[in-house]
């Protein structure tokens, strides 16, 4: 038997084209879509299983409140505009997606590459959802008296703690994965009934925890609590060991060597005591600050000896600025939705990302970080739902983390379809479902979730600023557009190099050599959620710079080419949808009663918030809310689910 062809740059980008045939041209005008679709579409899809952990990781890091509440309108505003501006106006001209204008821009060679790696960023975003879904589980299983104990994983743990753990996020991939491959679309539709009814969770969750983290007698207590009890600006600490009065001597000149030297003994790999160094010590001689391997310590004389806390990282205004923009920096610093906007009238329907960016991230994070401080449980989103809204909390934890977990892997299996020659959908889903689903065996994918969304967005932003820059600036500037396209580049040399650069410059491999290697940002004292900034302005720059030296120069007497526009493609105007006079009496009564059903899920935490802060009231208050959340949870699905099969019946077939 022969040996089978080997697998060329040249055969992958062949499979890729074919996978996106369908898309090579560019969306006609019977296609587009209205402002009302962009509008839910960012709504539902920004309120995610991951919130409850961002949320909780704010007040765990030290976020004061006033840095938080300013850091996220700032930061938020800051990605409604990068889709404003950068993403859907490039998406509105073209009307094609990522894949085939980075294909003209960069070469089908890097493009290969670039999907490979997105696809492996996706799964492991997949993991961290599939994570937080798992914590839910954990928390059902575990009120079942014939069911050994599961431990949830802390938020120091890298590796699986249990082989509960390993068991239940099994269980939950194949839950995932399953559904992903028997009906992807019905999916989808299911998670747009889901977003309102989850939205109203968070909320509820929180005002029902307000009252078990003070006393309310005016409008001026909420914001006392928020600093006081909440957002306190101080980072949470991990006891790390304790250590006898004699093991060191604060007096000594090696001090903090020698305590480094007994931490070691006794948590292996955490510091270096070569490296240990101290910063600060209190007058009395009984508390000091020391650092090492970029991570700070507090050394604190207590009855029976000396204790050694980790301190997290304190997040100021800037750091969540920053976090607010590039959250999902992928999407519109990146591109990635050019896959989305290419379907709108016009590129101001961008600004309809602040409906996900405001009413999503913002509230969302807001509600789970009180939900976070009330239970005071470290990271367990399972155990913080629970304690604020009962089944209908646990259950939307694990809702949110399949049906947003769902769409990420059919993604990522798009783009690995380029590596699986003639295989069918499904087995591409279920490759994909597998990766995402050991990856989520452990537990740092989402414990760490803030620093991976940080080298997500760090790792493919420089493809997005290459195609900014030829869009936008090559004209201007006198150099072709998609030369590498037209001279036949399997690689775009310039565009590689920029890519390659960026990440040399500003990935933080410090992160994964335990301080042995260090980036010039790290050494430059960078912190990761500002790196992509200067990154993209590296890669624009450096850009420009190769591609002019390289053959991008337009000839004498050349006339050199405008941005593409493809607003007028042809086709006709979309047909006008049915409007909802079209429904019929039992849709109109099943949205009625959905809609009443949501308003009992905000009515009822009022009543727990209205009954005072008084322990045994307020845990009476809150037994009879939350079996009363899950009767309203239950009534709103039926009848949204009939609703929204009524409002399908009425759009066009496919």
């Amino acid at each position: 038997m022969s040996n089978p062809a080997p697998v060329t740059t040249e055969a992958l980008a062949a499979r890729l084209d074919k996978l996106y045939e369908f898309e090579r041209e560019p969306v006609t005008q019977d296609k587009l879509h209205s402002g009302r679709r962009f509008a839910g579409l960012f709504a539902g899809e920004h309120v995610a299983a991951t919130e409850f952990v961002i949320g909780a990781l704010f007040v765990q890091w030290g976020a004061s409140a006033s840095d938080l509440i300013w850091g996220l309108v700032l930061g938020n505003l800051l990605a409604v505009l990068s889709w404003a501006f950068i993403c859907a106006p490039i998406a509105v001209r073209t009307r094609i997606t990522l894949y085939w204008y980075a294909r003209r821009i960069i070469g089908p060679g890097l493009t290969v590459i670039y999907n490979i790696v997105n696809a492996m960023l996706y799964c492991c975003l997949a993991a961290a959802m599939i994570g937080v879904s798992g914590s839910a589980v954990i928390m059902a299983l575990n009120k079942i008296p014939m069911i050994p104990y599961i431990k949830h994983p802390e938020m120091t743990d890298v590796l699986p703690n249990s082989v509960g753990w390993v068991l239940v996020v099994l269980g939950v991939g194949a839950v995932v994965v399953l559904l992903a491959i028997l009906g992807f679309k019905k999916l989808s539709q299911f998670s747009s009934v889901c977003s309102p009814w989850m939205f109203l969770i968070f909320i509820a969750g929180a005002v029902a925890s307000l009252p078990k983290l003070g006393e309310f007698n005016s409008a001026a207590d909420l914001w006392r609590i928020a600093e006081t009890s909440i957002w306190k600006g101080e980072p949470q600490k991990r006891e790390l060991c304790r250590l006898e009065h004699s093991a060191v001597d604060p007096a000594a000149a090696d001090f903090a060597a020698s305590l480094g030297s007994a931490i070691e003994k006794q948590a292996p790999g955490k510091v270096d005591p070569a490296a240990m160094e101290l910063a600060t010590s209190s007058p009395e001689g009984d508390r000091w600050e020391l650092k090492s391997k970029g991570t700070t310590f507090l050394a604190q004389r207590e009855a029976g000896g000396l204790v050694v806390y980790e301190l997290m990282e304190k997040l100021g205004f800037w750091h969540i600025v920053f976090f607010g923009w590039f959250c999902n920096l992928a999407m519109h610093v990146g591109l990635s939705d050019m896959a989305l906007f290419r379907y709108a009238r016009k590129w101001y329907y961008g600004f309809y990302s602040a409906l996900g960016m405001y009413l999503g991230h913002f509230l969302a994070w807001i509600c789970a970080g009180v939900m976070g401080a009330a239970v005071a449980a470290g990271l367990n989103p399972g155990e913080m739902a629970d304690t604020a809204a009962g089944a209908a909390g646990v259950l939307a934890v694990l809702i949110a983390g399949w049906t947003t977990a769902n769409p990420t892997i059919y993604r990522a299996g798009l783009a690995l379809q380029i590596v699986t020659p003639n295989w069918p959908r499904w087995k591409v889903t279920f490759a994909a479902g597998a990766i995402t689903t050991v990856a989520g065996f452990f537990p740092a994918i989402f414990m760490k979730l803030l620093d991976f969304v940080a080298i997500y967005g760090l790792t493919l932003m420089p493809i997005g600023a290459v195609i900014v820059v030829e869009h936008w600036f090559f004209p201007k500037l006198g150099l072709r557009q998609y030369w590498a396209d037209k001279r036949k580049m399997l690689f775009n040399p310039a565009a590689l190099i920029s890519w390659a650069a960026v990440l040399v410059i500003c990935f933080p491999i410090e992160q994964f050599t335990g301080g042995a290697l260090r980036s010039p940002m790290a050494i430059l004292g960078v912190h990761l959620f500002y790196r992509w900034l200067p990154g993209w302005f590296i890669a624009a720059i450096l850009y420009i710079v190769l591609a002019a030296a390289m053959g991008a120069k337009a000839v004498a007497g050349e006339v050199v080419e405008q941005p593409v526009d493809s607003r007028g493609t042809g086709g006709a105007s979309a047909p006008p949808e049915k409007g909802l006079s079209a429904l019929g009496p039992t849709a109109w009564l099943a949205g009625a009663v959905a809609l009443l059903a949501l308003a009992f899920c905000i009515v009822l935490p009022l009543l727990v918030f209205l009954g005072g802060s008084d322990p045994q009231v307020y845990d009476a208050n809150m037994a009879i809310y939350k079996k009363c959340l899950m009767v309203a949870t239950v009534v709103y699905f039926i009848a949204a689910i009939v609703w929204a099969g009524e409002r399908e019946k009425l759009q066009p077939a496919e």
